[in-house]
């Protein structure tokens, strides 16, 4: 059995041709995205932080675009606890964090501030009352959290990873993409 994938021209669907039938299904937001130079990943390089900072934090700074939130990768060399939180109203501080368009024909450029071993946000000061997800992450693995999407960041709203023990190496990639404010 052979399986073709036909995207794009315009339609807005996705097409599966395979020997038995066709099939059609709407791309998702995340799909037209990339098409359109909205998404992003942000990723540190390995890095060792202390006890409760953050790996990395992304803002959004768009007044016009929401920031949702694709799925989140991190990974150690030291086994942690590891904490997704959410925090708004930041003065973000630490090293600064590019994102790349995964559109490689876009130019478009993040309107987001995004920084590794970030220390503006008082998520572990306050006990993570922005949490989102918290899980143990062993030595030399890394683990995916598929958020598809469903975690919307108005402007001035940041998503960040911690870590809850020293660890080394950690690293930390988030990938999002921008959708018009409704």
């Amino acid at each position: 059995m052979s399986l073709v994938t036909i995207t794009g021209g315009g339609s807005g669907q996705v097409v599966n041709v395979d020997d038995q039938c066709l099939q059609t299904r709407p791309k998702s937001e995340f799909e037209q995205a990339v098409e359109d130079g909205l998404a992003f990943s942000w990723a540190t390089a390995a890095i060792n932080i202390d006890a409760t900072d953050t790996i990395l934090a992304v803002e959004n700074n768009s007044t016009a675009y929401d920031l949702c939130i694709e799925r989140i990768v991190i990974g150690t060399a030291t086994s942690t606890q590891m904490v997704v939180h959410t925090s708004s109203a930041v003065t973000m501080a630490g090293t600064a964090v590019t994102g790349l368009n995964l559109n490689r024909n876009s130019q478009s450029v993040a309107p987001a501030t995004a920084k590794s071993d970030e220390t503006g946000n008082g998520q572990a000061a306050a006990s993570y009352s922005g949490g989102l997800w918290a899980g143990y992450v062993l030595a030399n693995t890394s683990v995916t959290i598929e958020m598809g999407g469903a975690v919307v960041l108005p402007n001035d709203h940041c998503i960040g990873v911690d870590q809850t023990a020293d660890a080394a190496n950690a690293t930390c990639t988030i990938v999002g993409y921008f959708k018009a404010r409704a």
